[in-house]
């Protein structure tokens, strides 16, 4: 992340480019499918029998990985399994498959007594530890679908396809399974908790990342300042996470991030680590 700040920037699919066909479907039997079909939405496992993991890693849709012979969907896998999940035309959606969400800075303050923005401890602590592995899951996904180790001196420290796909949910998992808290609304608009805020950035691909304060809330010392420093913390995550950073202004002066993927191949920018 660069010192300086400026002001902020504003403003595979079923066919392909102009109206080509559809890619052709696998040859897949009605258990591969549904095992395709049925992956953990975050982490892309796939749970089947052998013979069934054996086929999906012929056709490239899946891949083994780790001394328990795990098995995740690759690339190709994970847009299978959007086409096989979307519903007919004119059909109602399938409802949302439960998983690890992480906090973007939005949502409610948890079981905690109304507006104080407090957790309830139990529930932070399983909460912090379901963000730790869905962490450790992503990691399996970059080691996955990633570039090989031996043209990527780090591997891990690029953001997957996955991730790129979904920037505003991956650079909030990389916050929160570094510990760092999120900020949190209660339901009836007020802000209770103070912490980073992510959201679309400004560009496609990218994530926008804010440092907010509870209502009534007041850092010692100036709180742009203290903005500043909370987000350069946030800078030195990301950059050791993957994601490069910009510091910009937005409205009434208040600084955020842009954070953007690292591309293979790229070390981190200056003052990341």
């Amino acid at each position: 992340m660069t010192a300086r700040e400026q002001p902020g920037p504003d403003g595979t699919g079923a066919s392909g480019p102009d109206g080509a066909p559809a890619p052709q479907e696998p040859a897949l039997t009605a258990a591969q499918r549904r095992a395709v079909r049925d992956a953990d939405p975050g982490t892309g496992a796939v749970h089947a029998a052998a013979s069934t993991l054996r086929r999906l890693e012929r056709l490239g849709l899946a891949r083994a990985y780790g001394r328990v012979g795990a098995h995740y969907l690759t690339a190709a896998g994970r847009d299978l399994r959007d086409r096989l999940l979307r519903p007919p035309p004119g059909s109602a959606a399938p409802p949302p498959r439960a998983g690890f969400t992480p906090a973007t800075g939005d949502g409610p303050p948890g079981d905690g007594p109304p507006g104080d923005g407090r957790a309830d401890e139990s529930a932070g602590g399983q909460h912090a530890a379901a963000a730790a592995r869905a962490w450790e899951a992503l990691l399996e996904i970059r080691r996955v679908t990633g570039e090989s180790p031996e043209r990527l001196p780090r591997p891990l420290g690029v953001p997957a396809p996955w991730e790129r796909a979904r920037p505003v949910h991956a650079v909030a998992l990389a916050l929160e399974a570094a510990g760092l808290p999120p900020s949190a609304v209660h339901p009836t608009g007020r802000r209770v908790r103070t912490g980073y805020r992510v959201t679309e950035g400004d560009t496609p691909g990218t994530a926008r990342v804010e440092w907010r304060y509870a209502a009534g809330a007041a850092p010692d010392g100036d709180r742009t300042d203290d903005a500043r420093r909370r987000l350069d913390t946030c800078a030195g995550v990301l950059g050791d996470r993957g994601w490069d950073t910009e510091r910009y202004l937005g409205a009434a002066r208040r600084p955020y991030l842009l954070a953007v993927p690292r591309r293979p191949g790229r070390s981190a920018a200056p003052g990341g680590r």
